[in-house]
């Protein structure tokens, strides 16, 4: 409810507020939501009766919270100059015993209505989606605008992971995008165990090998653990190799397999990569240099290996990110800008998830669309944040206006 609170107290929704001893009160400006550790708004400007204050404002649903939470022993909350409460059961008083002004907020009880229906359960896997039969009377613009957003927080998200990753191999890209090239093999299932796999058999270790095939598929599928004993010459090019790097070889029970398609095993997705490898000695220039999909497709596409679908798979979670990533270090607002240009270019993703938003009006043209809606799903409608949504917060004070 205080999600609620904080809402209608930046949009002024409440029907009146007062001050416990019935003083009008008016809000200049609300201040700044704080979403770090501290009071609720930083700057805010009211006028009680004749007097203008300017601080900090804290809000609980009742006013007893604020002991609860041990905001009296907190100098973080000696700022504060108005606490806005649903119920006022108690009185607040700084360390120095003077009272802090205390204001009951009255929500008005359409909006609370319409903000536990959004939140009210449903009976099916997309019950998360609570304003699903609402959507038709959202505008297409606040829709579109929002989408919009969220694809571009989505995959600015995942470039931010390659940054992390940047900066623990000090600075080298190479060896970055090998790391999330692994990863995205694992298409979900095994991308974790790809990713250790990665981490556990550098870049650098198997450059020095790129020019002998053999050699490189004997490091991916011998760190993995997966070579077969029928393959003599495999594992004892691996046994060397192993002693020359140090390596410590993963076991094969780290690798799952439940409902996975034979083209899309371990031993498949590690032959693919090798050959990926060992075919472009410079792929990630490569990927830098690339101006249309038919380039980023063409060095992973694999015939019995990898398909279209996955190598959008790949494109989607491992290039455009290290595109973006690279653009921003670089300062080439060009290269970021040809990245999200790239994801407008190929197909929409095909999944439950997107299958269903279809079926309740929001369509996909491309993959900046269904990324779009994954980002929608999994960051606002699963954890049931509508309150922080444009679509939620656009309901919510549409039902105010009608009201």
């Amino acid at each position: 409810m205080e999600e609620l609170m904080y809402y209608v107290w930046q949009q002024r929704l409440f029907s009146a507020i007062h001050t416990l001893d019935n003083t009008p009160l008016e809000i200049i400006h609300p201040g700044l939501r704080n979403l770090d550790a501290g009071p609720d708004f930083f700057n805010a400007k009211i006028k009680i009766g004749d007097i203008m204050w300017a601080g900090n404002v804290e809000m609980h649903v009742k006013a007893s919270d604020w002991l609860r939470h041990h905001h009296q022993d907190d100098n973080a909350y000696n700022s504060v100059i108005l606490h806005v409460v649903m119920e006022a059961d108690t009185d607040i008083r700084r360390p120095s015993g003077d009272a802090i002004q205390t204001v009951v907020m009255h929500i008005p009880d359409h909006i609370t209505a319409r903000y536990r229906e959004l939140l009210s359960e449903g009976k099916n896997l997309f019950c998360a989606i609570r304003c699903q039969h609402l959507l038709p009377s959202v505008p297409p613009m606040i829709v579109h605008d929002w989408l919009s957003a969220l694809a571009t927080q989505r995959m600015l998200v995942k470039a931010d992971r390659v940054k992390d990753l940047i900066l623990q191999n000090h600075e080298s890209w190479q060896e970055a995008f090998y790391v999330i090239l692994s990863r995205s093999l694992g298409t979900g299932i095994n991308s974790d165990a790809f990713e250790r796999l990665a981490r556990s058999l550098p870049y650098a270790f198997l450059l020095k090998h790129l020019d002998d095939p053999l050699q490189v598929r004997a490091l991916l599928l011998g760190q993995a653990g997966l070579i077969p004993e029928s393959e003599q010459r495999l594992l004892d090019e691996y046994r060397f190799l192993r002693a020359k790097f140090q390596l410590k070889p993963m076991s094969p029970s780290d690798w799952k397999r439940a409902k996975r398609r034979p083209q899309a095993s371990p031993e498949n997705r590690l032959e693919a990569l090798a050959q990926i490898l060992s075919s472009h000695r410079e792929l990630f220039s490569e990927v830098l240099d690339a101006h249309d999909i038919g380039q980023l497709q063409r060095p992973f596409l694999l015939p019995r290996l990898i398909g279209r679908q996955t190598v959008n798979s790949i494109i989607i979670n491992a290039i455009i990110p290290i595109m973006l990533s690279y653009g921003q270090w670089s300062a080439d607002s060009d290269l970021c800008d040809r990245a999200m240009t790239l994801l407008e270019s190929l197909p929409a993703e095909a999944n439950r998830y997107i299958d269903y938003w279809s079926q309740v009006g929001l369509k996909s043209n491309n993959a900046f669309d269904t990324q779009a809606l994954l980002q929608l799903y999994r960051e606002y409608c699963e954890p049931h944040k509508c309150i922080n949504c444009r679509i939620g917060c656009w309901l919510i004070k549409e039902t105010a206006k009608r009201i």
